[in-house]
């Protein structure tokens, strides 16, 4: 399957955001010096360009991907943002991080769980793989939006296409850190913004319940402002984000609260990072 060559709509491009600023904070956080990502990308769109935040920061990456189209892309976009020598990305066709031991400061992936055939094998070899730390992120249903979305499907008659949803319950994963040898540090929520976590046009989702809106439907023609290509992503860029990040401002206004009972209703994904406990 051919590579996707851009990032494409307000969603994606807030999510890249939100992800971008919060691993940013965790690397001023935590001493970071070498990241493996994978074994596969959880954000629509461009693949492999999770990490740039991580190298940015000074961290090595070495990066997997399910396809080597996405190999070549992903090359070629860090190497566009002149962090190509801080990259190692191979192909992992198979969902396993094949690695040694204990050969990493951070393991984690962004969304990957719910999409590999044996989510509870891959989390135990984050967990042999690292030597300090673990991130996961996983789909928010708590977010007032999934219930609508799973219902769409049903309602469209489409396949459920985004995963196992057992796995989208962040106390299952917390408790296969904690059998791998990790405490749990943080609870994240990251891609928060106002509206649902629905992939569809608002239209689309309307007029499934509603007939009598397919001619909106029909009729809608969104503007697809946000496009990026690997040689025009702004979110890496400081400028650019800062001027992309005003532009978006209302949309940030349920992110960048302190409050969690009313942040994990709008919040598109959760996450846990977790520790090497000390006789681990």
């Amino acid at each position: 399957m051919p590579a996707v060559t851009s990032d494409t709509g307000l969603g994606t491009t807030y999510e890249r955001v939100a992800v971008a600023r919060l691993l940013e904070k965790l690397a001023d956080r935590y001493d970071v010096g070498s990241v493996l990502e994978g074994p596969t990308d959880g954000i629509t769109g461009i693949r492999g360009l999770n990490s740039v935040p991580l190298a940015q920061a000074g961290a090595a990456v070495e990066l997997l991907l399910g396809d080597a189209d996405e190999v070549e892309l992903a090359r070629h976009a860090w190497d566009t943002l002149g962090l190509g020598e801080r990259l190692t990305v191979r192909q992992c066709a198979d969902y396993r991080l094949g690695v040694p031991p204990r050969s990493y400061d951070l393991v984690w992936n962004f969304n990957s769980l719910p999409q590999v055939p044996e989510p509870s094998r891959l989390v135990s070899e984050m967990c042999e793989a690292s030597r300090d730390l673990v991130l996961v992120f996983t789909s928010n249903t708590w977010n007032y939006g999934f219930p609508v979305h799973r219902l769409h499907h049903r309602a469209a008659g489409e396949d459920w296409s985004h995963g196992n949803i057992a796995m989208m319950n962040t106390r299952k994963i917390e408790g296969a850190l904690d059998a791998g040898g990790f405490r749990i540090i943080e609870r994240l929520l990251v891609d928060v913004p106002w509206w649902p976590d629905i992939d569809s046009p608002i239209e689309e989702v309307a007029a499934t319940f509603l007939p009598f809106l397919k001619g909106l439907k029909s009729a809608s023609k969104r503007l697809e402002r946000y496009t990026w290509t690997v040689d025009t992503l702004p979110y890496f860029d400081r400028d650019r984000r800062a001027a992309l990040e005003a532009e978006l401002g209302r949309h940030f206004l349920i992110e960048n609260a302190r409050f969690f009972p009313l942040k994990i209703f709008f919040a598109h994904h959760r996450g846990v990072l977790a520790r090497r406990k000390e006789d681990s």
